[in-house]
């Protein structure tokens, strides 16, 4: 038997093939984009003497060999029907070069290693779409995976390096460092594109995150001193799991407001901090997926999830908890936060520019978030209510956005009187104050 009736007689010989060819193609194109769009006229080897260029072709090539090998495990390991291994494979497929368009286009947009030929509109929508489009096709791909039982469930909440001591990374760890970077990353293009520098904020981020684990840490065990109280050593216990968010962005504002009035006074600390803290809403929305993997953050119990008809059978198998389908209100919290984001970033910061002052968007967070928990925590199962009566997130809620509110009060009749007293001054003192 030749190759070519080979390949035409045997199913998965053939999806190989058309998966490699695209693949190659893919890869192409990947070359393409690194030479035309990381420099002008880059040549291959320079790209390798460049740590951000190979960290991006690092980031390429493990998305890649990763694709690959779910693609491989889908036909190998699958015991399921033609569909299900068509929906692994378009899902794997499609979600490698989707990812790779939104790598290469976050960088682009957000770094423009290569101004001349930057376009900011273009490269913005690329970014959105591809985004929203990697995690359709993620749990395209995820799906095909569960229908042809290679994934079981519930799923595992850590990556094992010892199943038997129990040691390993918590996922719940990985999204919360994947949703800290995220912050940083769109925090470090608003800050490039007033003061035209990249990185003014790491050493912010590097005082702020862990801040923000710290922080995160107290208002759990103050919040849940029962837990703690017959043997307090525990509440050190950190890998025990115990984190509240809520607690986590208070502490982190602080510092990092605090560590740039002082150490980093180049930056003006009105627009940082309206520029970083939106972006923690994002933050905090990709740091449920965590809980999603710890089986946390869930609802009443459910005969069915038929009202989220639209969620993947990846998420809904998953929230299967203690007998019964669990409302997924993670998920419900996850797309409320990113929704808190564009509501003010582009909401407050671009719709109403013409009315708002230094501060607003910052300030916006705390209602936003705070009414989150006072919506949210009703709605959650009691097990993981914080307090001994279960509503400290929920009094914590109602205190975020009363101060919200205050705060932008304050602010505006604050600056209404600074301009009063500004145009009120003789018209010498007017240009020196301008």
């Amino acid at each position: 038997m030749n190759l070519i009736t080979y390949v035409a007689t045997n199913l998965q010989m053939t999806f190989i093939v058309i998966f490699a060819i695209f693949t190659l193609a893919s890869l192409g194109a990947i070359w393409l984009g690194l030479k035309n769009y990381l420099g002008d006229k880059v040549a291959i080897k320079d790209i390798f003497k460049d740590k951000n260029r190979l960290m991006l072709l690092g980031v390429v090539g493990a998305i890649i060999s990763f694709t690959i090998l779910a693609t491989l495990l889908g036909l190998s390991l699958g015991n399921g029907d033609g569909p299900a291994l068509a929906l692994t494979i378009v899902g794997s497929f499609f979600f490698a070069t989707i990812l790779l368009a939104f790598v290469l286009s976050f960088v682009i947009h957000f770094y423009k290693l290569n101004p001349a030929k930057y376009n900011h509109k273009i490269s913005f929508l690329v970014v959105v779409f591809s985004g929203v489009l990697s995690f359709i096709t993620l749990f395209m791909m995820l799906d095909g995976f569960v229908y042809l039982d290679i994934i079981t469930f519930p799923l595992l909440s850590k990556i094992y390096f010892n199943v038997e001591t129990g040691q390993g990374i918590a996922f719940y760890a990985l999204f919360i460092l994947a949703g800290a970077l995220l912050s940083l990353a769109l925090s470090d293009h608003e800050m490039y594109k007033k003061y035209k520098r990249h990185g003014m904020l790491e050493s912010v981020f590097y005082v702020a995150f862990p801040a923000g684990i710290v922080g995160a840490r107290i208002w759990f065990v103050i919040g849940d001193w029962y837990r703690f109280a017959d043997n307090p050593i525990r509440m050190f216990y950190i890998w025990e799991g115990g984190l509240a968010i809520m607690g986590g962005a208070i502490l982190g504002i602080i510092t990092g407001v605090l560590f740039v009035i002082y150490k980093k006074k180049e930056i003006n600390i009105f627009f940082a901090a309206d520029v970083i803290v939106p972006t923690i809403l994002l933050a905090q929305a990709v740091g449920r997926w965590g809980n999603f993997f710890n089986q946390e953050v869930y609802g009443a119990a459910l005969p069915n999830l038929d009202a989220y008809f639209f969620l993947p059978a990846f998420v809904k198998e998953n929230m299967f908890i203690e007998g019964s389908y669990r409302v997924p209100l993670f998920f419900i919290e996850s797309m409320t936060n990113i929704a808190g984001y564009f509501a003010i970033r582009y909401g407050i910061g671009h719709g109403l520019k013409k009315y708002r002052q230094p501060l607003d968007m910052a300030f916006s967070y705390l209602i936003w978030y705070g009414l989150t928990r006072v919506i949210m925590e009703p709605l959650r199962d009691s097990t993981y209510n914080m307090g001994t009566d279960g509503q400290w997130s929920y009094i914590w809620g109602y205190v975020m956005m009363a101060g919200g509110v205050l705060l932008i009060v304050g602010n505006h009749i604050y600056n209404h009187y600074q301009a009063k007293k500004i145009n009120t001054k003789p018209n010498g003192d007017q240009g020196q104050l301008k």
